[in-house]
């Protein structure tokens, strides 16, 4: 008689305890990361990563689910996204978060503007490259987050602290001004990017051009363009871009890389996180591991505020990391002050 009844007291406390986790759980603070692109991008684990460190850092538990749009994918057809999108929808209707982390420009324009009105979800955005007014959120206070400003002074300063060949060479005060050409993927990031390198005061520099193109086969056609028509050529998004036109095979970032170190005659100076780990010789471009940290300590700081909701103040970001192989520099006659060396050893990102 008493062994069913000890195994039924061992049952009633092992249902007991499962029924106390999952109610545990379902309190617990939930926050739902929203990324436009695939988990594989050099920007993508970037961002995760630092978010993961905060994570680690905070004492508090949190329940923290991430979902992938992965519109940085080749062959994303406009019916393609609208399924992504809605699976996105049900995603968060799933998790029902009380912070969701909108991260780059995608996610904010195709899932984050419709969830505005919200008043029972707190969106916070991340790497945004446009003024949060263009999606819908301006005066919101269950919107706060983290825009993106590209490091356009810094790459100002290092265009004009390369010596080397004319027009680079150094002394003359005769020379004509250094002239700037840009050039992206055609996306929301890739076009939003471009506005601002327009909306740049770039002098003395000159900026000689833009454009964002459809296809890899495109964008070598610009880069041979500009040849004899501009002096750098700054290497904006380019992740998921398609080889050919109609083609579901994406460039990888090496044979990009590969491509416009050999053959782009204006010095490519590469904008995107990853550009000098694919091959290229420079980049000076937005820091995943900043916006990540900065963006999760804004939501834990958020989500610990349950008495007074108002949001973390919103912010402008500037912060950029440098990169180089200064092997690929020397082939053209180019090198940099010893600062820019030593600023991309220590994040253990100078190569050769």
């Amino acid at each position: 008689m008493m062994r069913p009844l000890r195994t039924l007291m061992i049952v009633g406390f092992i249902v007991g305890g499962l029924l106390a986790l999952a109610g545990f759980r379902a309190s617990l603070p939930r926050i739902l990361i929203l990324h436009s692109g695939n988990e594989g991008s050099a920007w993508v684990r970037g961002v995760d990563l630092a978010f993961d460190r905060e994570l680690e850092g905070s004492r508090r538990p949190i329940h923290v689910d991430r979902h992938y749009l992965r519109l940085d994918e080749p062959g994303t057809s406009p019916e393609t996204v609208r399924i992504r999108v809605q699976d996105a929808r049900r995603a968060i209707a799933r998790s029902k978060p009380d912070i969701l982390i909108a991260v780059d420009d995608e996610a904010n324009e195709l899932v984050g503007r419709d969830l505005a009105d919200r008043p029972d979800l707190r969106l916070l955005y991340v790497s945004i490259n446009q003024s949060p007014s263009r999606y819908g959120y301006g005066g919101r206070v269950s919107i706060t987050g983290l825009a993106e400003t590209l490091p356009l002074v810094a790459v100002r300063d290092a265009i004009e602290a390369l010596r080397g060949p004319p027009p680079f060479t150094r002394g003359s005060e005769e020379r004509r001004p250094l002239r700037v050409a840009a050039l992206a993927r055609d996306s929301s990031t890739g076009r939003a990017e471009l506005e601002q390198v327009r909306q740049f005061a770039w002098a003395p520099l000159q900026l000689v051009g833009t454009a964002a193109v459809t296809d890899f086969a495109n964008w070598k056609r610009v880069c041979e363009s500009w040849s004899g028509k501009a002096d750098v050529v700054l290497v904006l998004s380019y992740r998921g871009l398609p080889l050919e036109a109609d083609s579901k095979k994406p460039v990888s970032g090496a044979e990009l890389a590969d491509w416009m170190e050999r053959e782009c005659q204006p010095v490519p100076i590469g904008m995107l996180s990853g550009y000098v780990t694919d091959g290229g010789g420079l980049s000076i471009a937005p820091s995943p591991q900043e916006y990540g940290k900065l963006a999760m300590g804004m939501a834990l700081e958020w989500i610990g505020s349950d008495l007074t909701p108002k949001p973390p103040a919103a912010r402008q970001v500037s912060h950029f990391d440098v990169a180089l192989r200064a092997g690929l520099l020397g082939r053209r006659g180019l090198q940099l002050p010893p600062l820019y060396i030593e600023a991309a050893r220590a994040r253990h990102a100078s190569f050769d």
